[in-house]
């Protein structure tokens, strides 16, 4: 979280306070000197620092979880590699005993997991076979 550089009155009492500002409420507001049109401009900074500080913040703190659950599935894999298993992450799952570890799948949730992979793929296939038929209809039109 960042404080706004700039303090507004306050709704309810009128005294002077500072938004607080997070990556989920951030909007970037260029200054009339920067924007081309309704496109802003593609210099890939900001004048909005502050907002641009939390959400980096917010960036390192997801990628640093990230990375633990990664170290988590690599510790899953390594173990069972030192047993005989041959194990991939697509192979893992989250345990749901709450601990938030991993498990390797079993072989009818493997079974299960391919049929609905399967099953998905189909599916795509034929959305994109349905938009290619409509883009050719347009076409002729």
């Amino acid at each position: 979280m960042s404080s706004a550089k700039d303090s507004i009155p306050c709704e309810s009492c009128e005294a002077p306070m500072r938004k607080l500002v997070s990556a989920v409420n951030f909007a970037f507001v260029h200054p009339k000197s920067q924007t081309r049109g309704i496109a802003p401009p593609s210099t890939g900074t900001s004048d909005d620092w502050n907002f641009d500080k939390a959400i980096g913040r917010d960036a390192v703190e997801k990628w640093k979880a990230v990375d633990a659950r990664n170290a988590q599935k690599e510790t899953v894999i390594r173990d069972e590699r030192k047993v005989g298993r041959l194990v991939e992450k697509d192979q893992l799952v989250r345990k749901q005993d709450g601990s938030g570890g991993y498990r390797t799948i079993k072989e009818p949730e493997r079974i299960k997991v391919n049929e609905n992979r399967v099953a998905a793929h189909v599916v795509t296939q034929a959305a994109k076979k349905q938009l290619d038929e409509r883009k050719a209809a347009a076409k002729k039109k």
